[in-house]
């Protein structure tokens, strides 16, 4: 084997022990070795039925609001909820206002009447309407964190008969009084068969606990300390390494995320199916996969340049430079609609709204980005999902780095899981295509072969895990449609340069020991074909497939070069053999550890 390839040795040596020991959080009695599931079924260890459109979100019955008039201890990030006899109607325009008691100064204020904030593609930048009230930021401008997240969002929902203003976030502090005003016609409906004629001075005020609390609880109805999971989140010191739980009661949390330097933090739910966080983002209302923007001043004093600036992107949470992110037993769910290119209260995505010079593609929305980077001395950044759900269309898990999906349900119908992977893996995990009446896709691999001194790999003999499938179950919604194991992005590449260039784009994919329902096709993989030669380490590989029934799946028109329709890119998929598999896929050390040395490496 050639020594060309370079990998990081003991910076990446530690990365299996801190990934899948003990020593830094406990993964539970759930979670036993590999070896002791040999023979057990696949797919979820826990099954469970995940609802896959819009969850409700909080209910007030008529006259209620949430806070309560005069109400006090309230949460920081509190929500403004009011309940009508029937689903009230959004106004085109007027205010909403938030005012400290104390001396009558504006804290925050949401104008219905605002454009959105307009991504350039040119510049890949938002660059107008960058004071708009509809553009919030994510992730503490003021807390210490370098850099923030810039994302449109709605700032007012109806969900049934109830009305929830969302205002932009860390705007209030503790300690505080606060009043709420709102204009007539912002909503149409009535309360306890009375015209509702909006807020007016001294009719709706509250107060903010008085001091910062010293844990993490999440409550949706403000029973705890804090409104919303970023509440909790923003609370979380920058750089902090020492271990935290956010704790995360059942609800519906209807918010975007963002997750930046602040490490080993768990979202923790008390039940996956009943703890939700979600949001509709899509590449037509937050273009591209998402980046956050550099804060001037970072602290007290923090604040925004100018501009142009970054976007925040399509994801329902980003996670930038944040290692062992932990999520265990919640919903993530991006509720954009299938291939639709408005939003679901019908405000339509199309040029000129949110984005100009822009070919955006609209219907591709994560549920996360988890974004990392690596260098030769520094390691990716780890992440892991246990009996969690995650739930969109297009594009639904985007990864770099290290990741590790176990007992999750994943669904979604184009490129579902995808990314720049250095290995992901999805073991006992339910992968579930959505209908869809053109061909799906389940995986886009973009993985990291490797890296070395040279533009071109040396060989393929080497290279990270990519995308593994472990013990898994593919299933599917009702109908008859079809669905590929994976599709390539085409073309490898290659970045940086002398000393070290990096290998990417890579279809690096392999499904062991999993079941696949009818919607899997012969082919399996989509032509034309990968984009790298098939061995034991890298391109299209499968082993031991199964139907639902526990047949082995007939594998004899599986694509390569003589299939029908064959593979026209000179690469074939392959079928592993069971001494491949005992060398890296026995279990998931030999997966995640990545031999030790960050790598995989054939003999040959």
């Amino acid at each position: 084997m050639l020594s060309l390839i370079k990998f990081p040795n003991a910076a990446l040596a530690s990365i299996s022990a801190l990934l899948l020991g003990t020593t830094c959080f406990d993964l539970g009695p759930a979670l036993a070795s590999y070896q002791e599931e040999q023979g057990q079924s696949t797919g979820l260890v826990n099954g469970r039925v995940v609802p896959v459109g819009p969850s409700d979100s909080l209910g007030l019955n008529p006259g209620h609001t949430l806070p309560e008039n005069e109400a006090t201890d309230v949460p920081v990030d509190t929500l403004l909820r009011i309940g009508f006899d029937k689903p009230p109607v959004l106004g085109a325009s007027g205010t909403i206002t938030i005012y400290r008691a104390s001396d009558q100064a504006v804290v925050d204020t949401i104008e219905l009447g605002d454009p959105y904030a307009i991504y350039d593609g040119s510049v890949g930048r938002l660059t107008t309407y960058l004071t708009s009230s509809k553009l919030n930021i994510i992730g503490g401008l003021r807390t210490g964190i370098d850099q923030v997240r810039l994302v449109n969002y709605v700032p007012v929902m109806v969900n049934g008969n109830t009305a929830t203003i969302y205002p932009h976030n860390n705007r209030l502090a503790y300690g505080t009084q606060y009043y709420v005003t709102i204009d007539d016609g912002v909503l149409e409906g009535t309360i306890d068969g009375e015209r509702f004629t909006g807020v007016a001075d001294g009719e709706w005020t509250f107060a903010t606990k008085a001091i910062a609390p010293t844990s993490y609880d999440v409550a949706a109805d403000n029973t705890a300390e804090f409104a919303t999971v970023q509440g909790a989140i923003d609370a979380v010191p920058p750089g902090n390494t020492a271990p935290v739980t956010i704790n995360i009661a059942p609800g519906v949390y209807q918010e975007v995320l963002f997750i930046r330097n602040k490490h080993n933090v768990t979202l923790k739910g008390t039940d996956s199916v009943a703890t939700v966080i979600q949001y509709e983002n899509c590449d037509g209302f937050n273009p591209g996969t998402g980046a956050s923007q550099q804060v001037d001043s970072p602290g007290e004093e923090g604040t925004l340049p100018p501009g142009p600036l970054s976007a925040g992107g399509r994801a329902v949470l980003l996670v930038s430079a944040a290692d062992l992110l932990t999520l265990d037993s919640v919903t993530l769910k991006n509720t954009h609609a299938q291939g639709s290119t408005t939003l679901l209260d019908g405000t339509p995505l199309t040029e000129g709204l949110t984005f100009v010079n822009y070919s955006s593609a609209i219907t591709q929305a994560e549920t996360i980005y988890f974004n990392t980077g690596f260098s030769s001395s520094t390691p990716a950044a780890r992440l892991i999902a246990k009996s969690s759900n995650f739930v969109s269309y297009q594009d639904t898990i985007q990864v770099k780095g290290w990741s590790w999906f176990y007992d999750c349900f994943v669904t979604g119908d184009v490129d579902y899981i995808w990314g720049n992977a250095n290995a992901a893996l999805f073991e006992r995990c339910e992968i579930k295509s959505r209908f869809r009446t053109n061909p799906a896709y389940i995986v886009q691999s973009r993985a990291y072969l490797g890296y070395g001194s040279t533009s071109t790999p040396p060989d393929y003999n080497q290279s990270y895990p990519g995308f593994v499938f472990l013990n898994c179950a593919l299933t599917k919604e009702d109908g008859v449609f079809t669905s590929y194991l994976a599709r390539s992005p085409g073309t490898t590449a290659v970045t940086g340069g002398p000393p070290t260039y990096y290998y990417y784009n890579y279809d690096i994919v392999a499904y062991i020991n999993t079941t696949m329902d009818n919607h899997i096709p012969n082919l399996g993989w989509f032509t034309p074909g990968p984009d790298v030669v098939g061995n034991a380490v890298a391109g299209w590989r499968e082993y031991g497939s199964l139907t639902p029934e526990g047949v082995p799946v007939d594998v004899s028109n599986r694509l390569s070069q003589t299939s029908i329709p064959p593979s026209t890119t000179g690469y074939d998929s392959i079928q592993l053999t069971s001494a491949d598999v005992d060398v890296f896929f026995a279990d998931r050390e030999s997966i995640l550890s990545g031999a030790t040395d960050g790598t995989q490496t054939t003999t040959g």
